[in-house]
């Protein structure tokens, strides 16, 4: 049976396969977690059957073997000694388990209370986020799950708006500003991750620097010419500390007297 990319037919609970997913129900939304929920609730598992986290178990080994690309709903049937079908009840695509590992990781994320003020308490988040993000194996494409629905990631963007808005900022104003400080450390740990980033391996990214400024029409990277070994060499602890410093000084910058 060939993987599915998109949920299997049918149209409520209790279907054959994939009951949990109607189509046109996008995996990571709010109604597919809320759907999701509710056939939690009514399964009875029985003692070492299928379950959540026993899937996203699976589903996480298999990442961190083999990567991406060995990662499908039969290679996952395959490793928990269950069928193809038996899996398809639970899990009807390859996005609906990247969506459970996406929020499943979060769930590691600590939220701390620093006693120091807001913007340690939102710094420590930031770091935490990108240490937990960075040290998973988590695809590219999780990236569009990290300001979703799930259970941990809306606990996540709960106490960031909790700070945001004790430190003084409206409602929408905290809410923009709690999107998008998960957009910066989520795309900041992308690149970081990246074979391109600087986190990435084998050849050096930055390989063919030099010969790629000359090529170019001089007047376009006059500055690069300057600074081109330090924007090589740019540490990625150290760019993400410079950014959140941008990031937390813009916020501050929007807050009321009393509030800075």
């Amino acid at each position: 049976m060939a993987d599915r990319s998109r949920a299997v037919t049918g149209c409520g609970f209790g279907s054959a396969v994939g009951e949990y997913a109607p189509a046109g129900v996008e995996p990571g939304s709010a109604r597919w977690w809320l759907q999701r929920a509710e056939l939690d609730r009514r399964r009875r598992p029985r003692v070492g059957g299928l379950s959540t986290e026993r899937i996203i178990g699976a589903a996480l080994d298999i990442l961190r073997a083999d990567g991406l690309e060995a990662l499908t709903v039969r290679a996952v049937a395959e490793r928990l000694g269950t069928s193809n079908a038996s899996l398809y009840r639970h899990i009807a695509s390859r996005d609906e388990l990247i969506a459970l590992i996406a929020d499943h990781v979060m769930g590691g994320i600590r939220i701390e209370r620093t006693g120091r003020g807001w913007r340690a308490d939102i710094e420590a988040l930031m770091r935490e986020m990108r240490r937990v993000i960075l040290s998973q194996p988590l695809p590219d494409s999780v990236g569009r799950n990290l300001h979703g629905y799930g259970p941990n990631m809306l606990r996540i963007v709960n106490a960031a708006v909790a700070v945001f808005s004790a430190a003084g900022l409206a409602g929408e104003q905290a809410v923009h500003t709690a999107i998008a400080m998960i957009e910066l450390v989520a795309g900041g740990a992308a690149i970081q991750r990246s074979r391109a980033g600087r986190g990435g391996g084998g050849v050096p990214a930055g390989a063919g620097f030099d010969e790629l400024l000359d090529s170019l029409p001089a007047g376009d990277v006059t500055a690069l010419r300057e600074t081109g070994d330090v924007y090589l060499s740019a540490p990625a602890d150290d760019v993400f500390a410079h950014s959140m410093g941008i990031f937390l000084d813009g916020v501050t910058s929007r807050l009321p007297a009393h509030g800075r």
